[in-house]
């Protein structure tokens, strides 16, 4: 297990952060780019982008939390937080657009996510996907997640430990730029005179 209070990864060249309504049209543009290959993988089936999208409008708004990896402030990768039964139980999805992947961005959605759902008080994460999605099986071990194979599809649990102050801390400060930041990019640029 690891100590998800270390300091948080943060890609090269990116931003990660919550995201909020005023995000869902760009969260909806992401799912709508993903190939039919990563429909596939993120919904562990057959999905058109239709559907991706009619979903993708609504992941911001349902219960949970979602966070964002943006470069150039184009959002390039979610991971989302779901409640999963039991109160000390949550679900993390993924999905990183093409030409994006491979570039830590699961890493770093992943750890805010830990962290987020640590301090809420969730004390098992769980990451389900199909056998041959690779990709997602090396991140839920780069996580520290414990993989277990059945039926076609490996489910991965993380098992977080108790908040402490400083990550208590941490998060407060991540949440204070998070909404810095998606205030700043909602507002329309003001030209110098």
């Amino acid at each position: 297990m690891q100590d998800h209070a270390l300091p948080l990864p943060q890609p090269a060249g990116f931003r990660i952060r919550r995201l909020w309504s005023t995000d869902r049209d760009a969260v909806v543009t992401l799912f709508r780019g993903l190939d039919p290959d990563s429909r596939f993988d993120r919904f562990m089936g057959a999905v058109s982008e239709a559907a991706a999208a009619a979903y993708a409008a609504h992941a911001v708004s349902a219960e949970g939390l979602v966070f964002g990896a943006f470069a150039e402030g184009t959002l390039r990768g979610i991971g989302e937080l779901r409640p999963a039964g039991a109160r000390a139980e949550a679900e993390i999805a993924f999905a990183v657009a093409p030409g994006h992947r491979g570039r830590g961005l699961g890493v770093a959605l992943g750890a805010r996510l830990a962290q987020a759902a640590r301090n809420g008080g969730t004390r098992r994460l769980h990451l389900r996907c199909l056998a041959g999605n690779r990709p997602m099986r090396a991140l839920a071990r780069r996580l520290g997640a414990e993989l277990r194979l059945g039926g076609g599809e490996i489910h991965a649990v993380l098992a977080l430990s108790p908040p402490t102050l400083f990550s208590l801390w941490r998060e407060g400060m991540d949440g204070v730029f998070d909404a810095a930041a998606a205030a700043s990019a909602a507002w329309p640029a003001v030209p110098m005179l």
